[in-house]
């Protein structure tokens, strides 16, 4: 069975690429973490203006093909994994054309937090629910 990811659209700027006319390595962090707040605002039918339940605690990427100025990509993003506190997101970043060249693999973790005591929390069933209906499952 498919699991259904969220897709945000990501316009490559002049001023995210290097030298070489690539997409610099640090930007793609800039994409993943747009996607990550882009996907859970949405998910969680937050307003932008409020903060997410959760913290950003760790990030990777694997850089596939060069992304270039005028490139347009689509990252798609799903839940992959839940802990107690915690869970991951896998974000594909691919070249938003027929073909669909994967550009880009990056992973991020996050905990679930309490601002107000600065402590983490478990992973709450409803929003574990909301993510395996929108998803199809984990």
């Amino acid at each position: 069975m498919d699991r259904q990811h969220f897709e945000t659209p990501i316009e490559v700027k002049y001023r995210d690429v290097d030298a070489m006319g690539h997409v610099g390595s640090a930007v793609y962090y800039d994409y993943l973490q747009h996607a990550y707040l882009t996907f859970m605002h949405a998910l969680l039918e937050l307003p932008l203006s409020k903060k997410l339940p959760h913290i950003m605690v760790k990030t990777a990427c694997e850089y596939v093909r060069p992304a270039r100025y005028g490139d347009r990509l689509k990252v798609c993003s799903r839940i992959t994994r839940f802990g107690s506190k915690s869970f991951d997101i896998e974000h594909l970043m691919r070249l938003d054309a027929e073909d669909e060249p994967l550009v880009a693999k990056a992973y991020s973790t996050h905990v679930m937090f309490d601002y107000e005591h600065n402590a983490s929390l478990p992973v709450p069933d409803a929003f574990r629910t909301r993510v395996e209906r929108f998803q199809g499952g984990i």
